[in-house]
């Protein structure tokens, strides 16, 4: 049921209009004039308003400009006599959507108003979902204190903030990182928050799609290109057309695509499979790579112009493993989060089991750490220790709380070591070393007081007191 409002200063055509809507199931109510109608709206929402262009004291056309703010997702529709078109059109431009001609017949009052209604619930219906979206993929879903976060966040928001939606061309961004960093949701938050979030957001993975079939798939085809193409086909740059194109492992690409690419991205143009001309794109367009791309582009894998042109604006997601406190940020929020999904009751992490996530190596990073806390959730009561863990806390340095903290041994047969893992541990072991003498510590590995706090602070190290070292 839809709330109308009716002004009109004729009493029978009102009461007339209130009274052939009220049999459509609506909830309308009748005033004669602006001043009346500004005082009944006063902490009301409606749906529709019929309103009188040629109304005693405040005009039709003021009122709308009145209140059309304070009332965003109503539909305004003015009634008005033949001789004052032009001032509908006028109200059309202020945001009125329809117009009626004087003298009104019901029915056609009746399908104008329903119409409206259902066009504005379309547009509330689509407000809503576009809302939820942001809510699911805006930016307070990337979650992380340390500097890159805070300087990827930093990119999105100074992104989002300029009108580049009237800009046919909005820079490419390139996001670096290692699997399961998130540069997905990143990419997700840069639509989401930008001014192209009512567009769509198209995703495809290059490594997923089979060889023979990229070329269509980004680009499309006619009828009639191959063997196979028994019909037209629109590629992703077209889908996306007014949104988002976001292109997860771009490294992939063999070098033929790769020049395909750089066409498109210099020319703003596509060419599908079989076609004779070239057509238009209007897109964001966003790229994701793992590996770092200077390497692969020295190593010839990657075109050196396409880099260049897909890093127009460039953001590095760190692994997790450098993000020192963020682990325990993240930690608490999937802890919560899988509770929430199964309806138990939120649990929390032993000291031990907060020690080996935070001593973890992490190869698959923050998707990692959710896969395992949504299993430890699972197999654990109250608290949650480190023997529910799914996998071995271990890493390829010796964590046995049985060592001597004095002795740091590397075994390369479990695995890669990272340098930012080898230096983690090397602080840890010369804090164990001196009862967590900061001064102490920093002399043990060499180097200055505020070196070995900034290291301390990056790697979310714990100090067994505070103070220690002062």
């Amino acid at each position: 049921m839809a709330t109308v409002l009716i002004v009109e200063d004729e009493r029978v055509l009102g009461q007339a209009c209130q009274s052939s809507l009220a049999g459509d199931g609506h909830a309308a109510h009748w005033v004669a004039n602006a001043e009346e109608a500004m005082e009944w709206l006063e902490g009301r929402q409606i749906d529709l308003a019929l309103i009188d262009l040629g109304l005693p004291g405040m005009d039709g056309l003021e009122f709308l400009k009145r209140v059309r703010d304070s009332h965003p997702d109503a539909a305004f529709v003015m009634m008005t006599a033949r001789g004052d078109v032009p001032t509908a059109v006028r109200a059309m431009r202020l945001g009125a959507c329809d117009f009626l001609l004087k003298p009104l017949d019901l029915e056609t009052v009746s399908l104008v108003a329903n119409k409206n209604l259902s066009n504005s619930h379309l547009a509330r219906s689509w407000k809503h979902e576009q809302k939820s979206r942001t809510q699911r993929f805006g930016l307070h879903q990337l979650l992380g204190e340390c500097s890159a976060i805070e300087k990827a966040k930093g990119l999105v928001r100074r992104l989002s903030s300029m009108d580049v939606a009237a800009s046919q061309e909005p820079p490419n961004v390139l996001i670096t990182g290692e699997t399961g960093t998130g540069k997905g949701m990143l990419a997700r938050a840069f639509h989401y928050e930008g001014p192209r979030r009512g567009g769509p957001f198209i995703q495809v993975n290059c490594a997923a799609l089979p060889e023979g079939l990229v070329e269509s798939e980004l680009f499309g085809h006619v009828k009639g290109a191959f063997t196979s193409a028994t019909s037209n086909k629109r590629g992703l740059f077209e889908v996306a057309s007014q949104g988002t194109l976001f292109l997860d492992e771009v490294g992939s690409l063999s070098l033929p695509l790769q020049a395909k690419l750089l066409t498109a991205v210099e020319t703003r143009r596509i060419r599908p499979i079989g076609a004779t001309v070239e057509q238009p794109i209007d897109i964001q367009l966003i790229a994701a790579m793992n590996e770092v791309p200077t390497a692969v582009v020295a190593d010839g894998g990657f075109r050196e112009d396409l880099y260049h042109r897909l890093c127009v604006i460039q953001t590095h997601l760190p692994p997790l493993r450098e993000r020192g406190r963020d682990i325990d940020l993240l930690a608490e929020h999937f802890l919560a989060s899988h509770c929430r999904k199964f309806g138990l009751s939120l649990k929390r992490l032993s000291p031990q089991a907060r020690n080996a996530l935070r001593r973890y190596h992490w190869p698959g990073n923050v998707r990692e750490l959710g896969n395992q806390l949504e299993s430890a959730v699972l197999l654990s009561d109250e608290a949650i220790d480190a023997d529910v863990l799914p996998r071995p806390q271990r890493t390829a340095i010796d964590d046995d709380p049985g060592a001597d903290d004095t002795v740091l041994n590397v075994d390369f047969s479990k695995g890669p070591v990272s340098l930012a893992t080898m230096e983690r541990e090397l602080i840890v072991r010369a804090m164990a070393a001196t009862d967590y003498n900061v001064s102490r510590a920093a002399a043990l590995i060499d180097v200055s007081r505020d070196t070995l706090r900034y290291r301390v602070e990056k790697y979310g190290i714990p100090t067994r007191k505070n103070g220690a070292g002062s």
